[in-house]
């Protein structure tokens, strides 16, 4: 056994940080993204796109491009509505105020909820890059030439950008006053009022948590095709959800059973969210290979993916907290507005959600008063981001701590400390909908402030005043809710040759899927890893799937495969007790071999695999959310003549309920992490406030973090086992850009409060940074 496949003393590879299996076939080339496959006869599409925000289409004129050489075909949205297409809908019902239940449950994608988004623009245009037309050529450059020339006549209209603005502009949607597409609520607003009433000290504040772009290193990208023969679509996608995109390609789009289109992921450059849902883009390549005859690829390029992923975050809101004369919080109060763009996306009602699961995060607080409301503007639809609404809720919450900390002249940790659940309230139910089952949530902050060195700041920070710069320590506790709602299963196969196959439900994008699902199956069988194979992103070998989201892979795919793993063992049992004419209770299993008890009569799997079929399925649906918590503490040095901010330290502990691979626990944590500071400080989403123009459509202007940006992460991992979970494990894909971005931005205030600075916006550029400074002085 090689030294990247050692076992622990007690031979288990569970715990253990088992180098990444699937790596050697990525860092050897011979990984396999939508760029990498080919296909005989293989055209190509571009995509006209809306140049205004919130406008009329008069007229498309394609006569032009038509004529232009390679050109297959130009398709508009009149086309579309010719052939009966439909349009996307929302998948995730929104929530309803809680004196306001539904007397039924509406149909999935309901239109009186959410109007579903046409694939092509039929009259008129909502959001700037909306899909308006499409154009087929030979070559990419044939078809984007053509693109440009395609004409289109507009009725501009003063578009909405601003989700505060939104709730008093004229509406979008006639059925949405107010720009109203739902509401809902939490807590007990007659309790808050009187805890407002009789409290010492009310702090507030006000948070515009800007829209995000997602981008992923790989761009979104689809190759469709269509068999005639067979009647079936297939598309190759990047995708992290391709068996619920199949199923809703058929049943939305196409109005076909739900197996006429197979969808085929192999690998993923990376999705967070953006890679799950369904896309105009993916129902396009398909409808045209239709029509033509061939393969129809497209893939977005870089700017492009600002103008057509769906985007994450965008939250407004207003929150502020009572606290007793002790700095114990009575009562926490929040109205917070969801800019869910011009329509309800997919899965766009998820984030706004999330704060009634987990907005009181790691502290007791005793009474909440929530008002929820998710709001038309001119931006495309938003969609889970990583995270997905936990980063929002965090964010103004540890803000919030923070703030008040100051007014009451306590320090953010003390402040915190006084606020904590105790481990021994466990299972805690909150003033929400949730109930923690377990967590530790003072010894997070224990092993956090250990390792960031807490006690030796102050002499950190008079050594960066002495060379006349500000230093600032943050701290940013986060909870999240993860992995409910959707049950899932594994299938687990067994051949002659005595390989383990298993065919299961979720889909790599970078988690280690191939390596710690080996790592627990092995475990669970008593075999070697190598013995493994997992097979994911066909829907033809998975077609139950749900796919990877909300950090659910290894809770609910992980927990279906070693329960899977346990229904082989008594699978094979029966047919070892057959097969040695022995009854099943003599008869024991250990590392891959039943024997009956007390000989040296034994079978192997693959022995008892070779005359029949010898499988194994288990469906497993949770029984609740797991909780994952920690504490991460950000420091920075801020340059106050230039307001260029430097991140020097940033100490992370987190409660992963078990760490089935230590290693990929840390690059989960450190990627995570990384894309927080992101966007604490570099990640701008700017559109022109009157024309709604983008004026930051690439990385010129919407800057990633690079390597010389971020520090050495100091991590601890802490576990806590999840109390309903087979093996205890929580999650932590979401836990770093949950926790980063308050972290950072705290401890910049850290550092400029002795200027008088109190808030500052995301992100954090050195010129916002300056001005912020100067404002102060003013």
């Amino acid at each position: 056994m090689g030294a990247d496949r050692q076992l622990d003393s007690k031979g288990h590879y569970v715990g253990q940080s088992i180098r990444r299996v699937e790596d050697h076939r990525l860092l050897t080339g011979r990984g396999r993204y939508i760029a990498d496959l080919s296909f005989p006869s293989t055209c190509h599409m571009a995509v006209v796109r809306s140049a205004y925000p919130h406008a009329d289409i008069l007229a498309v004129e394609t006569e032009g491009a038509h004529s232009m050489p390679g050109v297959l075909g130009i398709w508009t949205g009149q086309d579309v509505l010719a052939d009966g297409l439909g349009g996307i809908p929302w998948e995730r019902l929104p929530p309803t105020p809680t004196a306001e239940p539904r007397a039924k449950t509406p149909a999935a994608g309901d239109p009186a909820i959410g109007q579903p988004q046409p694939i092509l623009a039929e009259r008129r245009v909502r959001y700037l890059g909306q899909p308006v037309a499409v154009v087929v050529a030979e070559t990419l450059a044939q078809a984007k030439d053509a693109a440009d020339a395609v004409l289109v006549e507009y009725q501009e209209y003063k578009p909405i950008m601003a989700v505060r603005d939104a709730v008093s502009a004229e509406p979008l949607w006639d059925q949405a006053p107010g720009n109203l597409c739902f509401r809902t609520d939490a807590g007990d607003a007659n309790a808050a009022r009187e805890a407002f009433a009789r409290a010492a000290h009310i702090s507030a504040i006000s948070i515009d948590n800007e829209r995000l772009v997602q981008n992923p290193l790989e761009t979104r990208g689809y190759v469709g095709q269509y068999d005639k023969e067979t009647e079936r679509y297939t598309l190759h996608a990047a995708a992290g959800k391709p068996q619920t995109v199949g199923r809703a390609l058929a049943r939305d789009i196409f109005h076909l059973a739900e197996d006429r289109v197979r969808v085929v992921t192999k690998d993923v450059g990376g999705g967070f969210g953006a890679k799950n849902p369904l896309y105009p883009e993916q129902a396009l390549v398909l409808w045209i290979a239709r029509k033509i005859s061939r393969s129809v690829r497209w893939q977005a390029n870089r700017s492009e993916g600002f103008l057509s992923d769906y985007q994450g975050r965008g939250q407004a809101t207003d929150a502020e907290a009572a606290f007793d004369a002790h700095g114990r919080i009575l009562a926490l109060r929040v109205r917070a507005l969801a800019d869910l763009g011009a329509y309800l996306g997919p899965r766009g009602s998820t984030a706004l959600g999330m704060w009634r699961i987990m907005g009181t995060s790691v502290y007791d607080i005793p009474v909440i008063d929530f008002d929820l409301r998710g709001i038309h503007t001119n931006h495309m639809p938003t969609c889970p981001y990583r995270g997905a609404g936990a980063p929002e809720a965090a964010f103004v919450l540890e803000r919030l701590l923070d703030t008040a900390a100051r007014e009451l002249d306590l320090t953010p940790a003390e402040i915190r400390r006084r606020n904590l659940i105790p481990a021994s309230a466990m299972p805690y139910r909150t003033a929400g909908l949730s109930i923690y089952d377990s967590g530790d949530f003072a010894a997070a902050m224990d092993a956090a402030e250990k390792i960031a060195d807490t006690h030796g700041f102050s002499e950190r920070r008079a050594a960066s005043e002495a060379k006349g710069l500000r230093r600032g320590i943050g701290y940013g506790n986060l909870l999240e809710a993860c992995g409910a709602g959707i049950a899932d299963r594994a299938d687990i196969s067994c051949s002659p040759e005595g390989e383990i196959s298993v065919r299961i439900g979720t889909m790599s994008n970078g988690q280690s899927h191939e390596t710690v699902y080996a790592q627990m199956l092995a475990d669970s069988l008593g075999i070697g890893m190598e013995r493994i194979r997992v097979i994911q992103g066909d829907s033809n070998e998975t077609p139950w799937g749900m796919g990877t989201g909300a950090c659910r892979s290894m809770t609910i795919g992980g927990s279906a495969l070693v329960l899977a793993g346990d229904d082989l063992i008594e699978n094979g049992l029966t047919i070892a007790a057959e097969m040695f004419e022995a009854a099943p209770q003599d008869i024991e299993y250990e590392a891959g071999r039943y024997r009956i008890r007390g000989t040296d009569r034994v079978l192997t799997l693959e022995e008892i695999a070779r005359d029949r079929e010898f499988n194994a399925s288990h469906y497993y649906k949770p029984l609740n959310s797991t909780y994952p918590n920690g504490c991460h503490i950000a420091e920075v040095e801020v340059d106050p003549d230039t307001g260029a901010v430097v991140l020097l330290r940033y100490s992370m502990a987190q409660d992963v309920g078990r760490a089935l691979n230590p290693m990929v626990v840390e690059g989960q944590l450190a990627g995570g992490v990384a894309q927080g500071v992101g966007q604490a400080l570099f990640e701008r989403n700017d559109h022109d406030p009157d024309s709604g123009q983008l004026l930051a459509g690439s990385f010129m202007d919407c800057a990633m973090p690079r390597a010389g940006d971020l520090p050495f992460f100091s991590t601890k991992i802490l576990e806590v086992p999840c109390t309903h979970t087979p093996t205890g494990v929580k999650s932590v894909g979401e836990a770093g850009p949950t926790a980063a971005p308050v972290a950072v931005i705290n401890a910049i205030i850290d550092a400029l409060t002795p200027l008088g600075v109190r808030h500052i916006a995301m992100p954090a550029t050195p010129e916002t940074v300056y001005r912020a400074i100067q404002a102060a002085k003013d």
